[in-house]
């Protein structure tokens, strides 16, 4: 079986060949669309067995039936070292037993992995705000509703929201599966090769996921593509068959994704790269199943930073905060969707209602509504400012006066921390930087304060403990800082039909 690779740096395209299967115009991710028995999973294992054999490639294929139990297995773990071909015959069948078994393994290895670049990587062991849990564990839970995957001793156990352990086989399939395919995805890229040409090949990755967990799984992908160096990512493709809406929508909104279909007995497929108008209305057909169940109202979002935040408050809120948010990669990209879901809310619901939400960015003046669109402005600079609201100190676990004093003391014992002026300038400020970009110390100010959470996950608890009718507006309260008028009507949610 011949292989060929040609790398289009200047279209930052791939074209890919093993025998008679052929993608061309490859991106760093690639959804492959087909009916059933079209011959996608076969297409994706061509494509393994082809590569597989040649030493210019370094690729993984993930099975489309994943079974097992998210636990590290001895035996499993015996066969993986004992044989380097194991793992990859195994996952080449649809039917793959215990897959978790074997991504459980996997995620130690991560760890084993990250701690030697971790050893040789002077700007990442200097920073106290970086670690295993915040740069890969944390990146996991992102993806969890109910539980969390937690290091303890020599192992990752699963806790749910009061803390007690959990059974790896009492979680739901869903959160194993995510557990899972995250593990997967976090062991190809931790592990890339940079002498080879990297081909992770993902088949039905949606299986058993929430529309909503494929999204966010999707977003975890695109993440994981994006974080990688420049030259990294020239050197890498993902290849993902899938039935799934969600997943595509979510995938739509990156500009290094690319969209091909598979037709039965046709082997060679050309990728496309999503369109605008594809993006526009993939927010508002790729959770058909949430929004029916649901009725939430859609919040139109600028960034993945606040989405993350509004979907921690809605679980938090404990089904009180009716939000479904809809992302936006820029401020043009928001006014699009604004203006293109007017009409569309008005042709679907008696009573159509959305909301928006823009960042603050030192801009005071209201925003007009478009429509049955809400339009809002955060009355501070971005979302993560309301990090030292009263509301948020509370879920830090400290009072202004107490995060001042840890703040000297960070600041003692950091003299050279290329971000120490600007926490100097935060305690200092007589406003708390409400309208000061604060971005790269947002999860500094968590770990000054003693906390391990992902500061979305902070704010998002703080927003969801709010109560509409008597929560305080104080000059440093939340709802100040959010915009009193914007935090009450998102709270009061829940009346479309």
């Amino acid at each position: 079986m011949t292989v060929a690779i040609k790398v289009l740096n200047e279209l930052k395209r791939t074209e890919l060949s093993a025998g008679a299967v052929n993608a061309t115009r490859l991106n760093n991710i690639n959804i492959l669309l087909g009916r059933n028995g079209s011959g996608k999973s076969r297409f994706l294992r061509a494509i393994d067995l082809g590569i597989g054999k040649d030493a210019a490639f370094a690729a993984r294929y993930i099975s489309p039936e994943r079974a097992g139990v998210f636990r590290r297995d001895g035996n499993v773990m015996n066969s993986m070292e004992s044989s380097p071909a194991w793992l990859p015959e195994v996952r080449r069948k649809n039917q793959a037993e215990n897959f978790k078994a074997a991504s459980a393994n996997l995620l130690r290895d991560i760890e084993t992995a990250y701690l030697r670049r971790l050893q040789d990587t002077p700007s990442i062991r200097d920073d106290s705000a970086r670690n295993f849990r915040v740069d890969s564990l944390d990146k996991i839970n992102r993806l969890l509703s109910n539980v969390s995957i937690v290091q303890q001793g020599s192992d990752f156990v699963f806790n749910d929201s009061t803390g007690q352990v959990v059974a790896p086989d009492q979680i739901s399939s869903g959160e194993s599966e995510a557990v899972a395919l995250a593990s997967e995805m976090l062991y190809f890229f931790e592990n890339m090769r940079k002498d080879k040409f990297n081909v992770l090949l993902l088949d039905e990755p949606d299986v058993h996921l929430h529309p909503d967990l494929q999204a966010r799984l999707a977003n975890f992908l695109i993440g994981l593509v994006e974080d990688l160096p420049a030259e990294s990512q020239n050197n890498v493709t993902v290849l993902i068959a899938t039935h799934s809406t969600p997943l595509v929508c979510a995938l739509a909104a990156s500009d290094r994704a690319s969209i091909g279909t598979k037709e039965f007995g046709i082997d060679a497929v050309a990728f496309s790269a999503f369109t605008q108008q594809l993006r526009k209305v993939a927010p508002f057909f790729g959770h058909p199943l949430s929004l029916s169940l649901s009725h939430d109202v859609m919040l139109i979002l600028e960034g993945e930073d606040d989405e993350r935040v509004w979907q921690q408050a809605g679980r938090s809120a404990k089904g009180r905060l009716k939000l479904f948010p809809v992302v936006a990669t820029s401020v043009s990209q928001q006014s699009e969707l604004e203006n293109f879901c007017a009409p569309l809310l008005k042709s679907l619901y008696d009573t159509p209602i959305a909301y928006s939400l823009r960042d603050g960015d030192g801009v005071v003046e209201e925003l007009a509504s478009v429509g049955p669109v809400l339009r809002f402005r955060l009355r501070c600079y971005a979302i993560e400012n309301a990090l030292v609201t009263e509301e948020s100190l509370v879920v830090l676990g400290k009072t202004w006066d107490e995060f001042k004093i840890a703040a000297d003391a960070w600041l003692t014992d950091n003299e050279t921390h290329k971000d120490r002026e600007q926490i100097r300038a935060l305690i200092a400020s007589g406003h708390r930087l409400q309208n000061v970009k604060i971005k790269s110390i947002r999860q500094l100010i968590c770990a000054i304060a003693g906390t391990t959470k992902p500061w979305e996950v902070v704010l998002g608890q703080a927003i969801g403990s709010l109560d509409p009718v008597s929560m305080p507006t104080g000059p440093f309260n939340l709802a100040t800082f959010l915009g009193v008028e914007a935090t009450r009507a998102l709270l009061r949610t829940g009346t479309a039909s």
